[in-house]
């Protein structure tokens, strides 16, 4: 296990992160180089970096960035940042995973009987990652506390738009999408959905800032200088990669709707959205996402995830909870109470 402290260590690791995760089906891309990059060069100021990195036979298999927070007293969490990553865990192959969480608690050890917290989450429900470091942490003697603290409501698709909205769509929830789409047909003929390909990777994301921005006063507030730059930092490389899905509903030439989410292995990662209040009466935010749904379907994804949060919409869509857990490793676990009829000294 090598423990990475510094900004050339980090920028270093660049290369063989690149390649492990090209090796990892389905990818966490809360977990991608890009993802991870991008959030420590705006955010890594005043924070100490410890990226874990985990190598079997000189091959790097293994890696959890992990960082101590500003006066977090020796705790370490995951990097990405909680209110910026929907999804996290350390990046291994499934294969791979025991022995890395292994490696990753008996690093973390000595400084768990020292009194320090590993504070992990967001870890999905179905990740090996979660299994695994429960079991290491079992394993190694130390505390662990697990729970449950936020959902991520997901769909599988078919690969057809209306087969879709049959099999997994109520029949209420797909005659109202049928409804609200044939008024907005009706009421804005020559509606589009248009993503960054189409108008350019500066104008989608302006529009979808400003639309974002208008949607509702806590999503203005979340839109600080810092978050903006990091978007554009890790838009331009989720673009490079081919993952980026920055759509934006237009009528005529007006963006009234927009999304930000990006497809990776064959699944569709829908981040964020934002709607003008003023085009309300077209639906245009619900629409926007089942929209983006019919867009992911037609390029052969086989999953639409709707990221964090229990949102009335997700479920309109036909999406189900998936659990993302806490998990906390601490000092020594304690002691089984002794059995009927045993004594202590």
């Amino acid at each position: 296990m090598t423990v990475l402290t510094g900004p050339d260590a980090l920028r270093g690791l660049e290369a063989e992160w690149l390649a492990l995760q090209a090796r990892i089906h389905p990818l966490n891309p809360f977990l991608s180089w890009q993802w991870q990059w991008s959030w420590w060069e705006e955010f890594g100021a005043g924070r100490e970096p410890r990226w874990l990195a985990c190598r079997a036979d000189g091959r790097l298999v293994g890696i959890l960035p992990l960082c101590s927070a500003p006066g977090g007293g020796g705790d370490l969490a995951i990097g990405g940042g909680l209110d910026l990553s929907d999804h996290l865990g350390i990046l291994a192959d499934r294969t791979d995973l025991p022995g890395v969480a292994a490696a990753v608690v008996g690093w973390w050890g000595a400084e768990a009987r020292a009194g320090r917290m590993l504070d992990l989450h967001f870890l999905p429900e179905d990740d090996a990652s979660l299994a695994a470091l429960r079991a290491a942490a079992v394993a190694g003697g130390l505390r662990v506390d697990d729970r449950i603290e936020e959902v991520s409501p997901a769909v599988a698709v078919p690969d057809d738009f209306e087969a879709y909205l049959e099999a997994r769509l109520g029949k209420k929830d797909r005659h109202e999408l049928r409804r609200k789409r044939r008024r907005l047909d009706r009421e804005q003929p020559g509606w589009r959905l248009a993503d960054q390909r189409q108008l350019g990777l500066e104008r989608a994301l302006e529009d979808f800032f400003a639309l974002h921005r208008a949607s509702h006063p806590d999503k203005a507030a979340f839109l600080t200088e810092a978050n903006m730059r990091f978007f554009r930092r890790v838009a331009a490389r989720l673009d490079a990669a081919g993952w980026l899905r920055l759509q934006v509903l237009l009528t005529g030439d007006t963006p009234v709707a927009a999304t930000f989410g990006f497809t990776v292995d064959h699944t569709w990662y829908l981040y964020n959205s934002g709607y003008d209040p003023g085009a309300a009466r077209w639906s245009v935010g619900l629409l926007c996402v089942a929209e983006g749904v019919r867009a992911a379907i037609a390029e052969g994804c086989d999953r639409c995830d709707f990221l964090r949060g229990n949102e009335a919409y997700k479920y309109d869509l036909g999406a189900h909870d998936r659990a993302l857990h806490a998990l906390r490793i601490g000092g020594p676990a304690a002691p089984e109470p002794p059995g009927p009829g045993v004594t202590g000294r």
